[in-house]
């Protein structure tokens, strides 16, 4: 690697040259850019600190689906990137490097070590995923003209064994995956409870309003479900009782070879609590789950990168079985996740407006734009700056609450995933005819809230968490099918309606604190 000098010219060289390889390995032009102005303005500040007889050297290379610019500037300390952040804890600074809002760093043997990374383009998952799913027709009605025992040998002999190793794939992967998000979750709350109040009182109330939501929703909509309460006519302590002690493991490893997604959650809560009483004394083990869980967030996000052809193989062969009907009756999950959108949106809008005396048509007006963002892209990371300026500008949030919720709760505040868990769960208990008790309405709506909380930020982290919710409500695996295929849908609606209901929650969380400019979100355009 060449050496260059922190002077104007060579910053400026060294800017020129990770646009140009960016733009050469096909990166998104949002991204490009943002990164080419993230690199100059810290580099100058390194040139500030260090002065232009500073040396530093780079590096540009591609991984995967990923592009990486890496910096070594040499001298001492120097946090350029978070030295104006001082409020941010290290679990707001992982969350916004995953999200690719600002670069890593850290500091080794006299070197600062800076990493930028940028996606490169691909096609959108719903259009890859909507192609699979058209492919799947048109070979299935090719298939109609094919010898009965050419359409067996297809679906028994290369299909299903294809199916059961990929779902076997998805399991080994989702077990150590939700582990690792629960567990680091928990422990990163005694990070955030270093922010004071605001840091406590905004975790909780993000878990608090998302049971809180899903609860009052899931027992409105069981009408609509003739199933529910077939499993067990009345409720009855005893299986309660016997859910609960299920959830206790008969030793650390058995969940994870059976894929008990409730032991799993429950050993991570377990090993989360005792390293957050531990503090700075488990520092080490919780750097291993750090860097194991961005381990297996990568292999689930290359996983992803195969469902169009597990979606293809797995709707073909249904075809081939003559089980295509099955995914006609899933109808119902469609206006049912929208009715529960509808739901929070007004829930939220009536206690915005209601308790702040803030005209509705104003209200709505300024959210609008960051619900449109989700909307569109079906990514709370497109929405983020965004919604921080939303947020602080329009709705008169302090910036204080902004710079740490925004963040925080595009990653752990999701009602409307966690009711888009709980319908699913029903619907497709429904159509495969599993009774559904009391006590399997409680444990939908625990899992609901929890993978709700701990879904991957990654494409395909979706699909690890219908795994784990089928699983443990005992339907039947092929419903991943029809869950991955609806979720295409549906996920567009619950990004957006999570990104509003975020802006809400904080509006509500700043105006109990006495830290809302009611004047600002009152105020007309």
């Amino acid at each position: 690697m060449q050496d260059y000098t922190l002077t104007n010219h060579d910053i400026d060289m060294a800017c020129h040259e990770v646009e140009t390889f960016c733009e050469r390995a096909n990166g998104e032009k949002r991204d490009i850019l943002r990164t080419r102005l993230a690199v100059e303005e810290i580099l100058l500040k390194y040139q500030e600190a260090f002065g232009t007889k500073g040396t530093f050297q780079f590096q540009c290379r591609k991984r995967i689906n990923r592009l990486y610019a890496s910096f070594f500037i040499q001298g001492e300390r120097n946090d350029a990137i978070h030295m104006d952040s001082g409020e941010e804890s290290a679990i707001l600074k992982g969350i916004l490097s995953g999200m690719g809002e600002i670069p890593t760093w850290q500091f080794k043997n006299g070197v600062n070590y800076l990493t930028f990374t940028l996606k490169k383009k691909k096609l959108s998952p719903a259009v890859s995923l909507l192609a699979a799913v058209a492919l799947a027709l048109f070979c299935g009605m090719v298939s109609t003209f094919l010898p009965e025992k050419t359409v067996n040998f297809l679906s028994e002999e290369m299909i299903t064994p294809v199916f059961d190793t990929f779902m076997g794939l998805l399991s080994a992967v989702a077990g150590p995956l939700i582990f690792l998000s629960v567990a680091g979750g928990i422990y990163n709350i005694g990070d955030i409870a270093t922010l004071g109040k605001v840091g406590k009182r905004m975790i909780y109330r993000f878990l608090w309003m998302t049971l809180i939501f899903t609860t009052v929703f899931g027992i409105a909509i069981l009408p609509l479900f003739p199933l529910a309460g077939s499993g067990s006519s009345s409720f009855r302590f005893s299986e309660l009782l016997e859910m609960v002690l299920g959830i206790v493991p008969h030793n650390f490893f058995t969940p994870f070879l059976e894929g008990n997604p409730l032991q799993i959650i429950f050993l991570a809560a377990l090993v989360g609590m005792a390293m957050l009483i531990l503090g700075n004394r488990a520092l080490i083990v919780s750097l291993f789950l750090e860097q194991a869980n961005d381990i297996v967030l990568l292999i689930m996000e290359n996983i992803s990168a195969f469902v169009p052809a597990f979606i293809f193989g797995s709707l073909f062969n249904m075809i081939l079985g003559k089980n295509f009907s099955v995914l006609l009756k899933a109808y119902k999950v469609l206006p049912v996740m929208l009715l529960g959108d509808v739901f929070l949106m007004v829930a939220y809008t009536g206690l915005v407006c209601i308790r702040k005396k803030v005209s509705m048509a104003v209200f709505l007006k300024k959210v609008f734009p960051v619900f449109l963002i989700g909307l569109t892209t079906a990514s709370s990371a497109a929405a983020f700056l965004e919604n921080r300026k939303v947020c602080a500008e329009k709705l008169g949030i302090d910036k204080k609450i902004v710079n740490i919720g925004v963040p925080l709760g595009q990653v752990v505040f999701m009602p409307g995933f966690s009711i888009l868990y709980f319908v699913m769960g029903i619907c497709m208990a429904e159509i495969y005819g599993v009774k559904i008790s009391p006590v399997w309405l409680i444990t939908a709506l625990v899992i609901a809230v929890v993978l709700a909380v701990a879904t991957p930020p990654i494409p395909g982290g979706a699909l690890a968490c219908y795994t784990i919710l089928l699983l443990q409500l005992e339907i039947p695996a092929q419903a991943i099918v029809i869950a991955v295929a609806i979720n295409v849908i549906l996920d567009f609606f619950a990004t957006a309606v999570d990104l509003f209901c975020l802006e809400a929650e904080l509006t509500e969380l700043a105006g109990d604190l006495g830290m809302l400019d009611v004047e600002k979100i009152r105020k007309t355009f």
